[in-house]
């Protein structure tokens, strides 16, 4: 299964909201997915947690309940969906889950609190066992705010950046994001009355590495860190595909997103694919290309897609 958005030859930042049910492409369509690269995403978070795992983790004022609420989601939907994967149950004021996979074991009480557990809380060890990113969103009246991040995949932004501020907040650094940006409280109340639905992003990487936090770890050279960097006698390029799901929880006012991310290799897509990516990169404006670090590579990308 691919996911490429760009096959419409277009280049969008609109929502693209999809029901999530109609995007299996012929598959059970899951909020989480376990494939082949599971064990290399939980070892991905293993190493953010390893480095300081608040770097990547954060809470900002939820909304009485929610956090439970969306706990009690995450595990009763990986039982759901993958029980041979994963166990939970509840007794005597106990949640229980276990990650069969790892062996993982993780216990809270009825108030929501950790019992066992390697973790910070009940919402990092749950994220910890998922192969995506996961972000809360909370609303209240006339406002609305990211009200946790777990997120060990970072595609060049700080989660520090982002939590406690606004959805319009978040998203102005993102160019042609002013016609979403005018409506988006009507947006973010539909994400939760309604759903789940999906969409997609995506761009084009120059390696395959998961975490591109802005901030390298300490003893990392920044330059090799950041990435975006061509080798103009073997350039490789990757297209990095996000598939993001978002789940809505009248009962809290808030909703939960997440981010499960795809690679591609460049070179092994079809001749029609490689020409709807030249096509989607020539709708790109300038400030897209700088933001998607795409200005010094776009001359050496477009060559390859010709050939």
């Amino acid at each position: 299964m691919k996911y490429l958005p760009f096959l419409n030859g277009t280049y969008s930042t609109t929502p693209g909201l999809s029901p999530m049910a109609k995007v299996g492409q012929g598959e059970p369509s899951r909020v989480f997915t376990i494939d082949d690269y599971y064990d290399h995403a939980l070892a991905n978070k293993q190493v953010c947690r390893d480095e300081d795992i608040h770097k990547y983790y954060r809470e900002a004022n939820p909304g009485p309940g929610t956090m439970q609420r969306v706990n009690r989601f995450i595990a009763e939907t990986l039982v759901n969906d993958h029980p041979e994967c994963f166990s939970f149950r509840e007794e005597n004021g106990f949640g229980r889950f276990l990650n069969r996979k790892t062996g993982k074991a993780i216990v809270w009480d009825d108030s929501g609190a950790l019992i066992e557990g390697d973790y910070v809380s009940v919402f990092d060890a749950l994220c910890s066992q998922l192969q995506e990113d996961v972000a809360v969103f909370q609303l209240e009246g006339d406002q609305d705010w990211l009200a946790a991040i777990h997120l060990c995949a970072p595609n060049h932004w700080d989660p520090a950046e982002k939590i406690g501020n606004p959805f319009s907040h978040i998203h102005a650094p993102v160019p042609g994001m002013e016609r979403t940006l005018k409506h988006y409280p009507v947006m973010l109340a539909t994400l939760v009355s309604r759903g789940p639905f999906t969409r997609f992003a995506w761009g084009v990487a120059t390696d395959t590495r998961l975490n591109h936090h802005p901030i390298a770890p300490e003893r990392v050279d920044h330059d090799f860190w950041y990435g975006r960097k061509t080798d103009t006698q073997s350039p490789k390029f990757y297209i990095r595909t996000e598939r993001q799901n978002l789940v809505g929880f009248p009962e809290a006012n808030a909703f939960l997103f997440t981010i499960h991310t795809y690679f591609y290799d460049v070179d092994a897509l079809t001749g029609e694919e490689k020409l709807a990516l030249l096509a989607a990169i020539g709708t790109m404006s300038e400030d897209t290309l700088r933001y998607k670090g795409l200005v010094e590579s776009r001359a050496v990308l477009e060559k390859k897609l010709k050939e």
